[in-house]
């Protein structure tokens, strides 16, 4: 009895795709000797993207970034006075920049925020000490004095600057505020922060980095803000190896309660209940040059998902990377292209599926089961039993038992060729055309044409015995005689 060959089809195709995609993993993960690698990439942190240059722009000494609610970030050049726009992908969009002391100018560009729904791109210059605003296409719009600014952060309702001490708080016209707390060591005080992240309700997570510590506070109060919590505190002296952090300078909150924050002498992520302040998570031991390794980071900025960029400071570069925490790093989450595999197997199966089951009889088959009495059990296993044009004659008016056979037969493959009618009373070298000729037409009717060849349909033909089986042993069809059919669906009514 022959295998199916559509079937036989299907599972070396699957085979293949399933050591396409085996290699294809082995490739994105480095290769099998990948563990000892000193420099791989540290648990949990998944690379992206390296950006070296932009627009034949060497990012020589990239210290801020911002990024707005669609993943198209912001990027200052300290060194070259310079912003360039991203977009989530890390692709090049425009640049914007020019030195000097003028309106719109920069001298020492450090932080950068991004507002879209008010076309504004913000970015303090610590050495002109201004704020400057910009559309986000970079064309010039304000500048407003501010004391020694570090970081614009985009607020509901306007923008806040971190200064060496003070928030100074601007509409996003830039009209002044107020300021919030001072320069000092007491909770919802500050000493040089460079970065926040927003909260949903307005609250401010601050990278106290001088004070080596993050604090969540409400901006209010003069002397102090309102500090919510505090993670870390100040040293007792110089490099100090006890204090939490190191040198806290980025933070971004992901829209899920939780706050990455870059300290970029240890060179950890920490990742905080943005509610309690509490350590759910800390990708440590990132120092290095290779891609997913810092050196010196100064800020970060969510682009969503689990994705972030970070300018990579003094590897003069900026990466986007996607962190994930434990509970979240599996090899699906690693590589979301895994989740394909499944639709992709299913369409691959999909023509086989599809491809409906047809059944053929030769004419010695039926001739067989009408002497047994098996042809409403053929017809009923079968439903549509496709037969030679001069079988559905002689069978269609045939009944047993009152079934009328020909309502479950229908007339295929092409008429005959050379064999003509009575021929099967002729002598033996008639009979053997005749098998031949129905073999070859049998042949025919079992192929399928044209577009049904892509739904792979399966097909079984039922013949006398295993003799006459042999005769059809190239049709490719899987081959039944009919005592097997017989044994397999009758019901033995025998007690």
């Amino acid at each position: 009895m022959r295998s199916n060959r559509a079937l036989l089809f299907v599972l070396v195709l699957l085979l293949f795709l399933l050591l396409g995609l085996v290699a294809l993993f082995v490739w994105l993960t480095g290769g099998l000797d990948r563990a000892s690698d000193s420099e791989t990439v540290p648990a949990g942190i998944v690379h992206v993207r390296s950006i070296y240059v932009a627009n034949g722009e060497n990012l020589r000494r990239p210290v801020g970034i911002g990024a707005d609610e669609s993943g198209r970030f912001y990027v200052t050049l300290r060194d070259a006075q310079r912003v360039i726009e991203f977009d989530r992908s890390g692709d090049w969009l425009r640049s914007w920049g020019e030195r000097g002391l003028g309106q719109g100018q920069m001298l020492v560009p450090t932080g950068v925020a991004v507002d879209r729904a008010a076309n504004h791109v913000y970015v303090a210059d610590r050495s002109r000490l201004r704020l400057l605003c910009y559309t986000t296409e970079g064309e010039f719009l304000w500048e407003v004095p501010v004391l020694n600014p570090l970081t614009p952060v985009v607020l509901p309702d306007g923008i806040a600057v971190l200064t060496f001490g003070p928030i100074a708080l601007f509409s996003d016209q830039g009209e002044v505020r107020g300021e919030v707390g001072t320069r000092g060591l007491e909770r919802g005080q500050f000493d040089y922060p460079r970065s926040a992240a927003v909260l949903p309700g307005g609250d401010l997570v601050v990278a106290d980095s001088n004070n080596n510590r993050v604090q969540r506070v409400k901006l209010e109060g003069e002397v102090t803000a309102t500090a919510v919590w505090v993670d870390g505190a100040p040293g007792r002296f110089q490099d100090d190896p006890k204090v939490a952090y190191g040198l806290p300078t980025g933070a971004a909150s992901d829209g899920r309660g939780r706050v990455f924050v870059l300290d970029g002498f240890k060179h950890e992520i920490k990742v905080l209940d943005g509610e309690t302040g509490d350590v759910l998570h800390t990708f440590s031991d990132l120092q290095g040059k290779s891609d997913g390794r810092f050196n010196l980071p100064t800020a970060i900025a969510y682009l969503g998902g689990d994705t972030f960029a970070i300018t990579d400071t003094y590897n003069d570069r900026v990466q986007i990377v996607r962190l994930l925490i434990p509970g979240e790093d599996n090899v699906v989450r690693r590589y979301p292209w895994l989740w394909y595999l499944i639709p992709a197997a299913l369409l691959a199966l999909l023509p086989f599926f599809l491809g409906r089951k047809r059944w053929f009889a030769s004419r010695a088959a039926l001739e067989r089961a009408q002497e047994d009495g098996h042809l409403r059990l053929i017809a009923g296993v079968a439903g549509r039993i496709h037969v030679l044009p001069e079988t559905y004659e002689l069978f269609r008016d045939v009944e047993e038992e009152g079934v009328s056979i020909g309502e479950y037969l229908a007339a295929a493959g092409p008429e005959r060729a050379d064999v003509g009618p009575g021929s099967a009373q002729g002598g033996s070298e008639h009979a053997d055309d005749e098998v031949h000729d129905e073999v070859a037409r049998l042949d025919v009717a079992v192929r399928p044409h044209a577009w049904r060849r892509l739904l792979l349909p399966r097909a079984v033909l039922v013949v006398r015995d295993g003799e006459e089986a042999s005769e059809f042993d190239e049709v490719p069809a899987r081959l039944m005689t009919v005592d097997e059919l017989t044994q397999m669906y009758r019901i033995d009514d025998t007690p």
